[in-house]
């Protein structure tokens, strides 16, 4: 499990800069960090879900079933399906 901490920070940092110079957010360092903060501290759940399944779970395959529903559950309510308001100006 604490290999994970910094596999995982090395990859929330990258994907974490990319995304946030894609998605065009104010350049502000507290703001950049907190953007870090939950982008790492949401890959670790997920790693660590995942890991929670394989090991509560018979064998691989059932792992995927039961993984897979909850990540469809969580991927539609995390956030990223909500539309940006339309301004009529």
């Amino acid at each position: 499990v604490v290999i994970e901490l910094p596999y995982v920070f090395v990859q929330s940092v990258v994907y974490g800069f990319i995304v946030y110079a894609m998605i065009g957010f104010e350049w502000n360092v507290a703001k950049v960090l907190w953007f870090l903060f939950f982008m790492y501290f949401t890959f670790l759940y997920f790693t660590y879900y995942g890991m929670m399944a394989v090991s509560v779970t018979p064998n691989n395959h059932i792992s995927t079933i039961v993984s897979s529903a909850f990540y469809s559950v969580w991927n539609l309510f995390s956030g990223f399906v909500i539309p940006r308001p339309v301004s009529f100006k």
